[in-house]
């Protein structure tokens, strides 16, 4: 049932081209709410930034002991080559062989003198 005193007049919403449509004023309390509001919103920001940092804190700390743990790898993966290399020799060729026997465990042949130069 509609109300008898009712008009509706389409004419009242619509705005001519010659008006501009007027924003509503907020008083103080909507605008100290809008404040309000993005000042909630920063602060959830911060606690959230707070609250993540450690983890990319632990993040940052184990991605550098990892690196650290890569270095130490590639040296001694290195290391297991060369003395590949190593063994594969003294087993293989019997010049190197001979030629670690002088000079690690100072042997030598009869009738060889040794001479060592300290460096």
């Amino acid at each position: 049932m509609r109300d008898p005193e009712f008009q509706d007049n389409p004419d009242t919403y619509r705005h001519s081209g010659a008006q501009k449509p007027r924003k509503p004023q907020l008083n103080i309390w909507q605008k100290m709410s809008r404040v309000m509001e993005i000042i909630i919103y920063v602060l959830l920001i911060l606690v959230f930034a707070k609250l993540i940092s450690p983890e990319l804190q632990k993040q940052e700390k184990l991605q550098s002991e990892l690196e650290a743990l890569e270095a130490v790898r590639s040296g001694k993966q290195a290391e297991v080559e060369k003395l590949r290399r190593e063994h594969t020799n003294l087993i293989s060729d019997r010049q190197y062989m001979e030629a670690v026997a002088r000079d690690r465990l100072n042997l030598q042949r009869e009738g060889e003198y040794i001479i060592q130069i300290e460096r």
